[in-house]
């Protein structure tokens, strides 16, 4: 029991072990098992599922990722007393030990209810007993989460106590209302109550403040009028989302990244943008700003090198300035996340993670005119995807990015068995994929538009699995052995294939399914035949497959004398490992930048900040297999 003081532990102990000696053998216990989806089982904010094994009975109850997330069951006691509870469960996403808030007849029964780790999902064990009171009558029992990562998988709850039986849940529920924005305006909701019965009528009400705007609910009941009227059929947040007067919607954003359900209640994805606008000169910036509870739009420039990962958090932008804006070997993970863009930031070399990771819920998101890529030197295992989608994260939209160099390029759902990944929703659009192996993308079970894209040079591309939808449309398909197929999972997905150039290409056109996507797009959607002059000329990175790389090798940094920071910029005719040091003028080494990086042709930068070193002459060299060059800088305070 994580986070409860030692004494109080042992005194609850004692106490609750006291009652149960007591209190049982004159009760004359009964024991019952509430399976799922049996009389005695009221609801799950989630799903009944049986994707991993070892359970009893029909499933087992999975709940959704959040916090307040819950399982509820009722009982009915011929007397009052005290009556025990153990639940056979299952908890192998971490080592977390998910701790939930056990709540009886609507008051709090145990502020905390620790499920240790079980090893992995199929790994199921009994808690411990915990000793409570129960009413005379109708008893609800409810556990909520007290985690953004939600609760345990539960296969049962079984009750002890005196004339226990399970009965006719009356289901209820717990409404949260609340705003983005402090101060911007106010929310109020009625009739107001701590749990709600289901199909309880419910209206919210937002009024903005001077100078805001309101531009819709959010959460799990969308809409876009400030007056919104619902039934609750499940435990539900609304968020009322206010806006600054003169807030628009980014024009260049299309797709499932600009609505919140398949409706099309839209979203205006804002970023950072509503906050300051901060420069990062390094990877512990990049922490430490893109990580804050602060909407920001975070800038940086150059080449940062590392073997690190870096958490993305709510209404954040990080936009590279200039021609390269770089992270090799950092990866980015969107974990529970909404309302973030990336745009303009070249990734590369991360291993062993993602090079983008979307995960968790994320909602709203953005990845657009980035370069993704690794190489294909290393075997198709040694990098893993450079960008995935998975645990129920939708409404995202992928644009204009160019990705190649890979093996396992996008995959959308990480598993046969995550059904819940039936509400992702994805666009990918005027996309350039070059040189890639698979997954471009490969999505199972939820729905994606799939329009404009140049396929080159690549082995397979778009994967449809486990019952996914995919609308694919107007794609260009150029040097591609396989185009559309539907491999390597039990079930097949689905397509709507629609004016696409396949050339030579194989391609699967059944089953089908039909897409109407809830946002417009027609001002953007191009011809085919037209995609590759259009696509290609916009990635200047893709020239480095033709004849206009860099012929030698070269090496200079800019400015020169400088102040803190300098630029230090070369070029390599073939890939291959390059070394970059710095030494003073005693030849002592101040700092490696890198040291034996693979690094693909053309032209490279990185940035050295030099602000705690001393004012004087430096030198510095690059190395690769084949080439040593030597060059002065000084550095002048």
């Amino acid at each position: 029991m994580q986070g409860i003081p030692l004494v109080q532990r042992i005194i609850s102990g004692l106490f609750w072990t006291y009652i149960a000696a007591v209190s049982i053998p004159s009760l004359g216990a009964e024991e019952i098992v509430i399976e799922e989806d049996a009389v005695g089982f009221c609801s799950v904010d989630g799903s009944v599922m049986t994707s991993v094994e070892g359970y009893t009975g029909s499933g087992y109850a999975d709940t959704d990722i959040g916090l307040g997330y819950s399982v509820s069951w009722s009982v009915f006691a011929a007397e009052s007393g005290i009556g025990a509870l153990v639940w056979r469960y299952g908890n192998g996403g971490s080592i977390s030990q998910r701790p939930s808030r056990l709540v009886i007849n609507g008051a709090t029964a145990r502020d905390s209810v620790f499920f240790p780790h079980t090893g992995k999902w199929t790994s199921w064990q009994e808690s411990d007993t915990l000793w409570v009171e129960l009413a005379a009558g109708y008893n609800s029992i409810r556990l909520e989460a007290l985690e953004s990562s939600g609760t345990v998988n539960i296969d049962y709850l079984k009750v002890i106590g005196s004339g226990i039986e399970p009965v006719v849940c009356v289901p209820s529920y717990v409404l949260s209302v609340e705003q983005n924005i402090e101060d911007a305006g106010t929310v109020s909701y009625a009739p107001v109550l701590d749990y709600y019965d289901e199909g309880t009528l419910v209206t919210v009400t937002a009024q903005p403040e001077p100078g805001y705007f309101f531009q819709s609910w959010s959460g799990d009941v969308p809409g876009t009028d400030a007056v919104h009227a619902f039934s609750m059929s499940k435990s539900t947040s609304a968020v009322a989302i206010f806006l600054p007067e003169g807030t628009r919607a980014d024009p260049e954003l299309v797709g499932y990244a600009s609505v919140q359900d398949d409706r099309g209640t839209p979203y205006l994805v804002t970023g950072g943008s509503l906050g300051d606008t901060v420069e990062a000169y390094g990877i512990d910036d990049l922490k430490r700003y893109l990580s804050s509870e602060l909407p920001l739009v975070v800038t940086f420039s150059g080449q940062l090198i590392g073997a690190t990962e870096i958490d993305i958090s709510s209404h954040k932008t990080l936009l590279g300035l200039g021609r390269q804006a770089h992270l090799r070997g950092i990866g980015l993970q969107i974990n529970a996340a909404r309302n973030v863009i990336i745009r303009n930031v070249q990734i590369s070399h991360v291993t062993p993670q993602d090079a983008i990771e979307i995960n968790n819920g994320s909602q709203n998101i953005w990845i657009d005119h980035c370069e993704l890529y690794s190489d294909r030197e290393h075997g198709k295992d040694y990098y893993d995807g450079l960008l995935d989608i998975k645990n129920e994260s939708a409404f995202i939209t992928v644009s204009w990015n160019h990705f190649h160099d890979h093996f396992k390029t996008s995959l959308i759902s990480s598993g046969d068995q995550a059904v819940a990944d039936s509400v992702v929703r994805v666009t990918y659009h005027h996309n350039l994929f070059q040189n890639c192996n698979s997954r471009l993308p490969s999505i199972r079970f939820g729905t994606a538009h799939i329009f404009n894209n140049y396929y080159l040079d690549s082995e397979t591309a778009i994967n449809a699995r486990m019952g996914a939808c995919v609308r694919i449309e107007n794609n260009y398909f150029e040097g591609v052995r396989k185009s559309v197929q539907m491999d390597f999972s039990p079930v097949v997905g689905n397509v709507q294939l629609i004016g696409n150039y396949f050339g030579e290409s194989q391609y699967v056109e059944s089953p089908t399914c039909e897409l109407d996507v809830p946002y417009d797009y027609g001002h953007v959607l191009d011809a085919a035949e037209d995609l590759p002059a259009l696509i290609a000329g916009q990635f200047p990175t893709a020239v480095e497959h033709n004849e206009d790389l860099p012929r030698d090798f070269s090496l200079s940094n800019y400015p020169n004398p400088f102040n803190a920071r300098t630029l230090i910029q070369f070029s390599l005719p073939v890939a291959q490992e390059v070394s970059l040091e710095v030494f003073d003028v005693l030849g002592r080494k101040t700092v490696t930048l890198f040291k034996k990086h693979w690094l693909r042709a053309g032209a490279h930068a990185v940035t050295w900040d030099a602000a705690d070193q001393a004012t004087g002459v430096y030198f510095y060299r690059i190395r690769t297999e084949d080439f040593i060059r030597t060059r002065k800088m000084v550095l002048i305070k």
